[in-house]
């Protein structure tokens, strides 16, 4: 990775000069894939090979099992060869593959090689954000919407103000760039995300109310916001979306079956 822990050709020289320093003791080993979603297996198969290597030497030398650790999500689900000692899900935890977004040859596992995974683990998105409408404002042709006037109504329009923005981890990048969820039906982001509070056009949704509903992310009837859907839109990956958005939000636990 080139980020923490040991690196270079002394790997294990290092770790012996460790186990040697008084009141340490070396119990286990860990490493981490840089290719997050195993888009390039042929570097993570390096790593793992390296991995490997250090581990059955580190082990030998000190004359006992050494508890190791490796597999991220995507190795979960196509790489068995890392699951070692125990595994690290991450995004899984919210029910989303990480490797959903891309589709590459080299994701195929196969069970001859011994490197197959899970990949049929059916996976249940955990989190659903919502919010309400707390305003609804009947607004004439021409008028600016938000900050910078990026957006101009053309027509007379209704328009609803979320109590969410930037500060809840919506990101500035969704103003006239995202959708979201009201009465089962898609209504676009208007003008500039706020610190506070979004704008969504509501002119084509009928029968609605102050403080209905509003998804922000997940599904409501047939139709769904998904993380990969919005790390799209803001050229990042479902990862961010999923640890920034609902910051400030209350929080429900529901048991689902």
């Amino acid at each position: 990775m080139g980020r923490l822990g040991l690196c270079g050709d002394n790997v294990v020289e290092d770790i012996m000069a460790i186990s040697e320093m008084p009141g340490l003791e070396i119990e286990g080993l860990l490493s981490h894939f840089s290719e997050a979603d195993l888009a390039d297996r042929s570097y993570a198969l390096l790593q793992l090979e390296r991995f490997n290597g250090i581990q059955k030497t580190v082990s030998r030398t000190l004359k006992k099992s050494v508890f190791a650790h490796f597999a991220n999500s995507a190795a979960v689900l196509t790489l068995r060869d890392a699951y070692f000692d125990a595994v690290r899900p991450g995004i899984m935890l919210y029910g989303h593959s990480p490797i959903s977004q891309k589709q590459h040859p080299s994701f195929s596992p196969s069970e001859k090689d011994g490197t197959g995974g899970l990949t049929d683990m059916p996976l249940m998105p955990a989190m659903t954000i919502k919010s309400k409408i707390l305003c609804i404002r009947n607004i004439p042709p021409d008028t600016p919407i938000s900050y910078g006037r990026t957006f101009i109504t053309k027509r007379q329009s209704r328009i609803g103000v979320i109590p969410l923005g930037y500060a809840d981890g919506y990101s500035r990048l969704f103003s006239n760039n995202a959708e979201m969820l009201v009465k089962g039906m898609r209504v676009p982001v208007v003008g500039r995300v706020c610190m506070d509070l979004t704008m969504v056009d509501l002119t084509e949704v009928e029968n609605l109310e102050m403080h209905d509903d509003v998804v922000v992310l997940g599904r409501q009837g047939r139709e769904a916001i998904t993380a990969e859907e919005l790390a799209s839109r803001a050229n990042t990956i479902s990862y961010e979306i999923l640890t920034s958005l609902g910051n400030r939000a209350r929080r429900t636990y529901v048991e689902t079956h």
